[in-house]
């Protein structure tokens, strides 16, 4: 994955585990999460910006938190569906998106 690319796929997302660090555009983060559940992942977070092709111009006054794992494919769905609204209300000012996502279980924690 380049980190000074703009990703225009969430197939690339997906493929390329992109959580937290894949800059993509406005409908490649809404198809993410449109679909992030049937990957068993959930939104966690969603940071808007601006791209200057490039670079990534983070604006901390545009950060949407979601749902924290574990959750259930219903609550997960609906998480993902605001999510997916909330880059939809913002794509008119921002023009590129972080999406975080996690499992729908949660992490797992290895004992030492």
């Amino acid at each position: 994955m380049e980190l000074n690319r703009l990703y225009g796929s969430a197939t690339d997302y997906f493929s390329l585990n992109g959580h937290g660090v894949m800059k993509l555009t406005p409908d490649a983060a809404v198809d993410v999460c449109l679909q992030a559940a049937q990957h068993g992942l959930v939104v966690v977070r969603i940071e808007g910006g601006i791209w200057h092709s490039p670079g990534f111009e983070a604006r901390l006054d545009r950060i949407w938190d979601g749902a924290d794992p574990p959750i259930d494919l219903d609550r997960a769905m609906a998480n993902n569906a605001r999510a997916a609204e909330d880059v939809r209300r913002e794509r008119a000012v921002h023009s590129a998106f972080i999406v975080s996502t996690a499992p729908l279980t949660g992490y797992r924690h290895k004992r030492k």
